[in-house]
């Protein structure tokens, strides 16, 4: 899965292997190698190449299928499938409710 992944978002950015292999500190043919799946990134390279491309790494490694950024301040609700309209409207509630309770709480401490 990262192979497929790398590639694609590689070639979106317009990235040719020895510019990445560059940034990487590996050579073109480690690149090639990646990106046919014959050999996997070390855990650091995986880390450097979500950065390089503003990935997520559960995205890199195909757990999420949905390209977030690497960082972001949001955080995100993953829902399992199956999950009806309502109820994702009702867990957005409870998110909301959450929050504001947190706000509460922290305007309580602060007076």
């Amino acid at each position: 899965m990262i192979g497929e992944r790398l590639k694609k978002v590689r070639k979106e950015k317009g990235m040719r292997q020895e510019e990445l292999a560059e940034i990487l500190g590996v050579k073109k043919s480690t690149i090639s190698l990646y990106e046919s799946n014959k050999y996997d990134p070390s855990d650091s390279a995986k880390v450097k190449i979500a950065r390089c491309f503003d990935m997520s790494l559960n995205y890199l490694l195909g757990v999420i299928d949905t390209h977030i950024p690497y960082y972001r301040k949001e955080r995100f609700l993953i829902l399992p499938d199956g999950i009806s309209e309502t109820d994702i409207c009702l867990a957005s509630d409870l998110v909301e409710f959450i929050h504001s309770r947190s706000i509460k709480r922290t305007n309580e401490l602060q007076s």
